[in-house]
């Protein structure tokens, strides 16, 4: 797995577990990272530095909201972070790929644990989704 597809799965899963909070606030502490990414990849350290390079990623892209980033020895701590409305839009678009299902809205409401694949999926189309309005905005 390369290092994007990490990434992307890494997004997947947060964008998973913000659904199903859905708009309530949530606050991510490292130890968040390591029960949300199932599938590590490095050690402990590095799992908390990508996931935390990913809520930075998903924040300035505008698909959540951060009310505050703490960072201190060992680690980061999100805490308020919400879908935005931009978020909630990837999430309600419909992919392109029949795995993701009508929604990826719809995939995670599933019962039961999702493929890491999927998870890598569903980061892969909210990143297109995101450089496609990118570029079209810029072209």
């Amino acid at each position: 797995m390369s290092t994007i597809e990490y990434h992307y799965e890494t997004m997947g899963r947060i964008l998973s577990h913000l659904v199903n909070a859905g708009l309530s606030r949530v606050d991510f502490e490292p130890s968040d990272a390591m029960d949300i990414m199932t599938h590590r990849i490095g050690d402990e350290e590095d799992v908390v530095n990508a996931f935390a390079d990913v809520l930075h990623w998903m924040k300035d892209e505008g698909l959540i909201r951060v009310a505050s980033v703490q960072e201190f020895d060992g680690g980061y701590a999100f805490n308020g972070v919400q879908l935005t409305s931009k978020g909630i839009a990837a999430i309600q678009a419909k992919p392109t790929d029949p795995e993701l299902g009508e929604s990826i809205e719809k995939k995670v409401g599933e019962k039961g644990e999702l493929d890491i694949s999927v998870y890598t999926k569903i980061g892969s189309f909210v990143g297109g989704l995101i450089g496609g309005a990118t570029q079209a905005l810029s072209g």
